[in-house]
């Protein structure tokens, strides 16, 4: 039997086009199908519930005409929408304060709608700013179309979604019987999450705090999965942490969107691996109740969930300001920043050298923000120039050492002019690395655009002093920049 990830809430939808690194991963995204899983009885091999699709409509029926679905299609029956609300309510020992409406939709309609998710709440510019994020890092060829990659991956593997505002499950029409009953078992915790919790509230977009909303989705994908689990096999402590998140990995990477950047489909996972090992470390230590906990004072950085003793110490992460960029000359000026967190360092280094590698060079994250800058070209609108400045503080020196070795092994000890991406530079001093990217030319709107360098090595060997002078250990300075210039077209 082939079983999927599937997704989550419909507000994490609408923010799945803005996770990647340094919005987070890919808030709300459905993660990839799996590969076909052993039977229910050898729970340890990790099955998983469906994902590149949604239940179909009770009694055969079936979507009509040019993917329309006729209004007696379009619902589940209330008696089997009541009959795994309450069996997952049991298993997850929340209550059930109203029924769940359903609606299912031919998968271009659920696309659609998280277009309309996007549009509505995410600031115009703010997917392209994460793309230049991304390429300046090498994490995406230069020239690759950023939203209409997301999108196609997103379609490839959508489920359906929970929507808060009208208490309604969105699903896709095109399951089997038993991918039906696995997505119904996840979609159904979402709606006791949003019953009990809020979640449109706790998953709203704001500009500058992606970490934060990164461990919350996360949060809320891993409770969602280890309910699941214990509807499906039993009890989610038969399934094996560590064959889950090589299944999800395996699951796009064999689809047929695996042809996808590495670093989108590690984005689409992660709430869901991390989230779920999350839960499982909560629920050994005090069972439900100490998840209960967790939803009334939520963790406020990945490392804290990534880190469950992080949690209890509730260590800050280290406040940096946002990085400047006086030497590039006049004319550029931060249009964009965030914070990448643990979590998005992580994938991101994955991109580069082992994933063990990775989560050990990561582990040491204490701080950091990065900041893309722009100067628009006066005479050609369809020209723009960017570049990337990064800062980041680890917890010790020997952490940043760790980390500067990984980002020697993609990048080289000194500066490197690149053809099309103008030149990357990095040091590391103490507990602190920076690393600045560019700067580079893009003509032309949508999708990738012709990229062109025009930085030099000279330049960002001043810019990388400058970025290393900047603040670390303020007051929340970066976070109140973020919110001022995040908006800027």
């Amino acid at each position: 039997m082939t079983r999927r990830v599937e997704d989550a809430a419909a507000v994490g939808q609408a923010r799945c086009a803005i996770g990647l690194i340094g919005a987070a991963v890919l808030a709300g995204c459905a993660p990839a199908a799996a590969p076909a899983a052993p039977p229910r009885a050898q729970a340890s091999a990790a099955t998983l519930p469906a994902a590149s699709a949604a239940p179909r409509p009770a009694g055969g029926a079936g979507p009509v005409d040019a993917g329309e679905l006729d209004e007696d299609a379009a619902r589940l029956t209330d008696g089997e929408i009541a009959r795994v609300l309450a069996r997952v309510a049991k298993a997850r020992g929340l209550p059930v304060h109203r029924e769940v409406r359903s609606r299912v939709l031919a998968r271009g309609q659920i696309l659609e709608r998280v277009r309309a998710h996007v549009e509505r709440e995410i600031p115009e510019g703010v997917l392209d700013h994460q793309r230049e994020v991304l390429a300046a890092l090498e994490l995406i060829p230069a020239d690759y179309d950023f939203t209409a990659g997301m999108y196609r991956l997103l379609e490839g593997r959508i489920a359906g979604f929970y929507e808060p505002e009208d208490a309604t499950m969105y699903l896709v029409d095109d399951l089997s019987e038993a991918e039906a009953e696995e997505t119904l078992a996840h979609e159904l915790v979402h709606a006791l999450q949003d019953q009990s919790f809020s979640l449109g509230r706790l998953l709203d977009f704001k500009l500058g705090d992606s970490d934060r909303l990164a461990a919350t989705h996360a949060l809320v994908e891993g409770e969602a999965m280890s309910a699941m689990f214990d509807v499906l096999v039993g009890s989610a402590f038969q399934v094996d942490e560590s064959m889950l998140r090589r299944l999800v990995a395996m699951s796009t990477a064999l689809s047929s969107v695996g042809d996808t950047p590495l670093v989108l489909q590690e984005s689409l996972g992660a709430p869901y691996t991390d989230g779920f090992a999350f839960v499982q470390a909560l629920r050994r230590d005090g069972g439900w109740a100490s998840v209960d906990a967790v939803w009334r004072a939520l963790p406020e950085t990945t490392e804290q969930l990534l880190h469950p003793e992080k949690l209890a110490a509730r260590e800050p992460a280290v406040a940096v300001a946002v990085p400047t960029a006086a030497a590039l000359g006049p004319g550029f000026r931060v249009v964009f920043d965030d914070v990448m967190g643990e979590q998005a360092l992580r994938i991101a280094f994955a991109a580069y050298a082992h994933r063990d590698a990775a989560i050990g060079a990561a582990a040491g994250w204490g701080g950091d923000r990065f900041a893309v800058v722009r100067r628009d070209d006066p005479e050609d609108p369809s020209r723009r120039e960017f570049a990337l400045a990064w800062r980041l503080r680890f917890d010790s020196a020997s952490d940043a050492a760790e980390a500067g070795k990984l980002i020697e092994r993609r990048f080289g000890k000194v500066c490197r002019q690149r053809a099309a991406l103008g030149p990357i530079a990095w040091t590391a001093r103490g507990s602190d690395v920076a690393i600045v990217a560019g700067p580079y030319a893009r003509r032309g709107g949508g999708g990738g655009g012709e990229v062109s360098a025009v930085g030099t090595c000279a330049v960002a060997g001043k810019w990388l002093a400058e970025v290393m002078k900047g603040g670390v250990g303020g007051q929340g300075a970066g976070a109140v920049a973020g919110a001022a210039v995040g908006r800027e077209k």
